[in-house]
C-alpha cells in the first residue's frame, strides 16, 4: 500500500449549529452488494450518536445538543463522535422575511487517517458525500410547515424521502470541502425549529499487508505453514468479512476468495493485527496465531508470486491492498517473513528496500522466524 499515493486520513452523524458555527460529528460506511453470485457484508446498524439542533429564525442562531445514545433502522456501519471523524461547519447564516428563506453555507471536513467519499481512496464514491435530514426540520415553537427549499435530491437512509445535500469530493484527512449553500422555507409565522443531520458516505479502508511467510520452515509444510499479517493503520474498525484475497504466481491468479467466518470476529481495531493462513491449528501451521483460516484458496510459490486484498463495489473489485516478489532468495527464506518497515512505506515491492527480514531472535515456534500479530521486528518509525 502507498499511503502517499492514495487520500488518507463499509457513518451517519448530526450536525451542530451554535451561533452561525456548525460542528457535526462523525460519518457511516455504507457497505455495497458485490457482483452476482457474491454477497458483500452487510451488517446491521449500530447505535448512533447524534446532535439534536434548534434555530431562532429571527436572530440567526442555531444550537446543539448531545443526546443519548439511540438505536437507528438505517442501512450500513456507523461509527463516530463529534470532531472526531468529521466535522461540519456553517457560515452565513441568515433568514429573508420576504422569500421566507432561511439559509446558510455548510462544508464537510474530514478528521480521519481514512479518505472518504471513496471506497479505496481513489475512485470517487458513486454517491458522494451526503448529508441528509433525518428528523425535522419542525417547528417547536410558531406555527408553519418547513421544507428543504435546495436539497439535492430525497433518498431512503434511516427513513423514506429524506432530503439530503451531496458533496462530490473525496476528502483526505483534514481536507474541506467546497461550500454548499442549504436553504429552507421557513414561514414567517415559525419563531423556533429543529432538526437532526447524519453524514452518509464510503469510507476507505486503510488495511496495509504488513507481513508475509511465503515458505515456512523446518518440517512445517507450504500447505499448512503461510501466512500473511494485515494492519489497520486508519483511524477506526474494520470487518474484513466480505473482502477478498487472491494470489498470483506465474502460472496465473488464483480465483478471489471471499473472507467469510460468521463464528469468529473479522474485526480489525486502529493499530491492531489480523492474520491469516492455511489453518488455525497451532500445531500444523508452526505456532502461528491464525485469526482467519483461507485453506486451500491460497497458495504462495517461492518466487515470483503477489497477494492481494480486496473488496467488491458494484459490481467491479476495487484493490485495497497489493504486494509482490519475485525472489526466492529474497521473499521466500527458508522459516523467515518478511517484514514491512512501517505502514506508510509503499510496500508493492517485497524484494524492495522497505521491507526486511524478521530478525534472528523473533521465533514464534518451530514454523520459523516473524512476529505475527505484533510490531514488527524490523520496524522504522
Amino acid at each position: 500500500m502507498r499511503l502517499s499515493r492514495r487520500p488518507v486520513g463499509p457513518v451517519l452523524r448530526t450536525t451542530a449549529f451554535c451561533v452561525g458555527v456548525l460542528a457535526l460529528a462523525a460519518c457511516a460506511e455504507r457497505w455495497v452488494q458485490g457482483p452476482v453470485g457474491v454477497t458483500a457484508h452487510d451488517p446491521a446498524a449500530n447505535a448512533l450518536t447524534t446532535l439534536e439542533c434548534t434555530a431562532t429564525v429571527k436572530t440567526g442562531v442555531v444550537s446543539c445538543r448531545t443526546p443519548s445514545a439511540s438505536t437507528g433502522g438505517a442501512h450500513g456501519d456507523f461509527v463516530g463522535g463529534q470532531n472526531v471523524y468529521t466535522k461540519l461547519t456553517s457560515s452565513n447564516v441568515s433568514y429573508n422575511g420576504g422569500t421566507e428563506i432561511f439559509q446558510f453555507d455548510v462544508t464537510v471536513q474530514n478528521l480521519m487517517k481514512e479518505a472518504i467519499g471513496t471506497p479505496d481512496g481513489t475512485i470517487p464514491g458513486v454517491n458522494g458525500i451526503r448529508v441528509f435530514f433525518a428528523n425535522g426540520p419542525t417547528a417547536t415553537s410558531g406555527t408553519g410547515t418547513i421544507t428543504v427549499a435546495n436539497a439535492d435530491g430525497t433518498g431512503t437512509f434511516t427513513g423514506i424521502n429524506q432530503p439530503y445535500f451531496q458533496y462530490n469530493n473525496i476528502l483526505a484527512q483534514n481536507a474541506v470541502s467546497p461550500v454548499k449553500t442549504w436553504q429552507l422555507n421557513v414561514p414567517s409565522t415559525v419563531n423556533t425549529f429543529a432538526f437532526t443531520v447524519y453524514l452518509y458516505t464510503d469510507i476507505q479502508p486503510l488495511i496495509v499487508i504488513n507481513e508475509l511467510l511465503a515458505n515456512p520452515g523446518g518440517t512445517i509444510s507450504d500447505a499448512n505453514g503461510e501466512w500473511v499479517e494485515l494492519y489497520n493503520a486508519g483511524t477506526r474498525q474494520v470487518n474484513l468479512q466480505g473482502f477478498f484475497i487472491a494470489d498470483s504466481a506465474a502460472s496465473g491468479r488464483r480465483p478471489y476468495a471471499m473472507i467469510n467466518d460468521t463464528l469468529s470476529s473479522l474485526v480489525i481495531q486502529p493499530g491492531g493485527y489480523f492474520v491469516i493462513g492455511n489453518t488455525k491449528n497451532t500445531t500444523n501451521n508452526g505456532g502461528v496465531p491464525v485469526d482467519y483460516a483461507y485453506g486451500a484458496t491460497m497458495a504462495f510459490a517461492n518466487s515470483l508470486d503477489a497477494f492481494k486484498l480486496a473488496r467488491v463495489y458494484g459490481t467491479d473489485t476495487l484493490t485495497i491492498d497489493r504486494t509482490q516478489y519475485a525472489s526466492a532468495a529474497i521473499s521466500a527464506q527458508n522459516g523467515i517473513s518478511r517484514e514491512l518497515k512501517n505502514a506508510l512505506l509503499d510496500n508493492s515491492n517485497m524484494d524492495g528496500s522497505n521491507w526486511v527480514d524478521a530478525s534472528v531472535s523473533s521465533v514464534y515456534g518451530p514454523g520459523g522466524r516473524g512476529t505475527p500479530k505484533a510490531q514488527n521486528s524490523g520496524f522504522t518509525p
